[in-house]
């Protein structure tokens, strides 16, 4: 068995070129759909199933849904000119309280689907301007671009539907 990468032990080469964007707005948008896929045949015990203490698939599917509103900040924060992006909540503590082993899978793919419309909504209609715009990731350290944020939100949708398939037992 192949070990997943630590998401936070991630390096990340930054400078993705302005081209990119819209290869990595349609990753974005078939998320949701992916997630749809990976969750649909599982029954509520596997869904909410934790494994030595990490988060259980419908908590991994929920994780994409509650950070939504932190890319969507980020964005704005690029195109608004801030020097900084928001910072995220490392601990992830909107996870861990929300219970979402407690809530049907279809309830939190149905979020997570309008929340990620609302930022690919928000991407598609972007200037090479903003998309050009650069500001601080907190915890990177790194100057990132608006396109340099979608392929690191896709990643990270990527790290979690990883997890989810290794949860599921590869299947």
């Amino acid at each position: 068995m192949v070990v997943q990468r630590i998401w936070f032990e991630r390096v990340f080469e930054l400078g993705v070129p302005i081209e990119a964007h819209p290869d990595l707005v349609e990753r974005l948008r078939g998320t949701p759909g992916r997630l749809a896929e990976r969750t649909a045949d599982l029954d509520r015990a596997v869904l909410g199933s934790r494994r030595e203490g990490a988060w259980s698939i419908a908590e991994q599917a929920g994780h994409l849904s509650d950070l939504e509103q932190l890319w969507y900040g980020r964005v704005e924060d690029l195109i608004a000119g801030r020097p900084r992006l928001r910072d995220a909540d490392l601990e992830n503590r909107a996870t861990w309280d929300a219970h979402h082993e407690e809530r049907a899978i279809e309830d939190i793919v149905r979020e997570f689907a309008e929340r990620r419309a609302r930022l690919v909504g928000r991407l598609e209609g972007l200037t090479d301007a903003e998309l050009s715009a650069t500001a601080l990731h907190p915890r990177l350290e790194q100057p990132m671009t608006v396109v340099d944020l979608c392929f690191f939100v896709a990643e990270h949708d990527d790290h979690h539907l990883a997890t989810i398939t290794s949860l599921r037992g590869g299947s």
